[in-house]
């Protein structure tokens, strides 16, 4: 689960900032048609009532109801087609506005221009994270800076290889076996990235390199618990975030995950459509709530009562926002939902 759902995530917060530029775009565009078309609506109604007027007034001759006549059918033509015109935009303004960003979302990703856009934004959110979760990795491994910045870079380009063919796997025309390449090529590029990762840290530092980043995800949380209350009374001392990193990773480890969501590197083991049904994020859900509810009697021992109850009320809103990141990326990898 370590990379599953903040892959998810970034690719989900990046289309979706992407999307709305582009909806308000459209929205725009239509607001600006419509308003148009209305006026030209008002113009040619104005018309006809003053043309209609002048007829009426005038002596009544063959000729003049001829006129009439004429008068009467250009504008009532107008009139009706600037009528109709108005209620195309106006109902094409309504879709525009209550349409569901979600079932469009995938068409983002098979524009090539528009994935490269997304991948240079991931990027930009992965290296500063990437920096601070591994920074005491790095001090550990006595590694000199040119070697921690190709282990990041490595790092780096691995967590893309899964955002980048994520987005592929969104394209809901894809049949099974299409989507058991793209997962296969999740796997096959990860092992790559693995097996250089190796050759530069050496057989040993590898072994350790493998133990840290089991604990990554742990690191995450606790350093966002962390951040939020320092300089407050229930600010985190150094060695409480150790001690409360190595509890969670310890228990994470020892708890009897069965949801899909809960496999380290989900997306090489299956195809992420099938694995985000709402079985699966239901019962990720309980078995997240059960594991917080046992974490919390470990952390009695780390934590004062009123840090507790304040990583209590973190846990709460943790596990909300994962569920928001797992629906909506269920609607992007299923659309026909």
């Amino acid at each position: 689960m370590k990379n599953l759902i903040l892959s998810l995530s970034i690719i989900a917060c990046v289309a979706l900032g992407i999307l709305a530029a582009e909806q308000q775009q459209k929205l725009g565009l239509k607001t600006e048609q419509l308003a148009a078309a209305q006026q030209q609506l008002q113009a040619a109604q104005a018309e006809l009532k003053e043309k209609a007027a002048e007829i009426e007034d005038a002596k009544l001759a063959e000729q003049k109801n001829k006129i009439l006549q004429k008068t009467l059918t250009e504008s009532t033509s107008e009139v009706v087609a600037q009528s109709k015109k108005s209620e195309q935009l106006q109902q094409s303004l309504a879709e525009a506005k209550t349409n569901n960003p979600l079932h469009s979302m995938a068409a983002i990703f098979k524009d090539p221009g528009m994935r490269e856009m997304m991948k240079a934004q991931q990027k930009a959110v992965l290296g500063p994270m990437i920096a601070k979760q591994y920074a005491d990795l790095f001090k550990q491994l006595n590694l000199t800076q040119e070697q921690s910045a190709a282990l990041k870079e490595l790092i780096q380009n691995r967590m893309l290889v899964g955002a980048d063919v994520g987005m592929a796997l969104m394209d809901d025309s894809l049949d099974a076996s299409k989507r058991a390449d793209l997962t296969k090529q999740i796997k096959d590029q990860t092992d790559d990235i693995n097996n250089q990762i190796k050759q530069l840290v050496g057989d040993d530092n590898y072994q350790a390199f493998q133990s840290y980043e089991k604990t990554v995800p742990d690191r995450m949380s606790v350093g966002q618990f962390s951040d939020q209350f320092a300089g407050t009374p229930n600010a985190l001392s150094d060695t409480q975030q150790q001690q409360l990193i190595q509890a969670m990773s310890d228990a994470r480890n020892s708890f009897n995950w069965t949801s899909g969501l809960n496999q380290q590197n989900a997306a090489m083991n299956s195809d992420m459509g099938s694995l985000l049904t709402d079985d699966n994020i239901n019962k990720f859900e309980q078995e997240r709530e059960q594991f917080d509810n046992q974490f919390l009697s470990r952390a009695q021992s780390i934590l004062t009562p009123d840090q507790l109850n304040a990583f209590k009320d973190f846990q709460v809103s943790q596990l909300k926002l994962q569920l928001a990141g797992l629906k909506m990326a269920a609607s992007m990898y299923n659309p026909q939902k």
